[in-house]
């Protein structure tokens, strides 16, 4: 990852944090470029429909800027799971399937994944945990071995739909 992701990472992650430390769970885009854009949306965890509208809408919108970057991030509950010996990890929104269940590995996370016109996708999340009265603590995971990289899955979730009308449009542009 080149330092100017890098650094819209965690410029994002943190736009993420300071709404859900006053009680949103918005989804973040910021698509960086000429000239720059953030998008959010509180009503992206709650309904598949308006979270694939909204990443259509950012992929439209990156159609009308000079785009270097894209991100969006995302509140998120992952949970690991063991698939013929291969560790993957499983997410869901915070307003299914009820609290988070630690015992099972369960944790809250900050899903993000990114575009770069020269270098290509990497996604990852960055972990917090909540206390008992629901207040996020974010300072749980400050070392770096907490941050972790993770391979999408193709099968649906956050950002997959972004990135597929990105891909799609970087292809008519280019041609066969």
């Amino acid at each position: 990852m080149n330092f100017e992701s890098h650094v819209l990472v965690d410029m994002t992650v943190k736009q993420v944090q300071d709404a859900l430390t006053k009680g949103d769970q918005p989804a973040i885009a910021v698509l960086e470029g000429e000239p720059s854009r953030t998008l959010s949306n509180s009503a992206y965890l709650r309904d598949p429909a308006r979270a694939e509208a909204f990443e259509r809408q950012v992929a439209e919108e990156a159609k009308h800027i000079n785009l270097d970057r894209v991100i969006l991030a995302v509140p998120q509950i992952s949970r690991p799971e063991t698939i013929n010996d291969e560790t993957s990890v499983q997410l869901r929104s915070p307003y299914t399937g009820g609290p988070v269940l630690e015992d099972d590995g369960e944790m809250h996370v900050i899903l993000w994944v990114l575009w770069d016109t020269e270098e290509g996708h990497e996604s990852g999340m960055v972990p917090y945990r909540r206390k008992r009265d629901g207040t996020p603590v974010f300072d749980a995971f400050d070392d770096s071995d907490y941050i972790f990289s993770i391979p999408l899955n193709v099968g649906g979730g956050p950002g997959l739909v972004l990135l597929r009308e990105l891909l799609s449009e970087k292809l008519r542009r280019t041609g066969p």
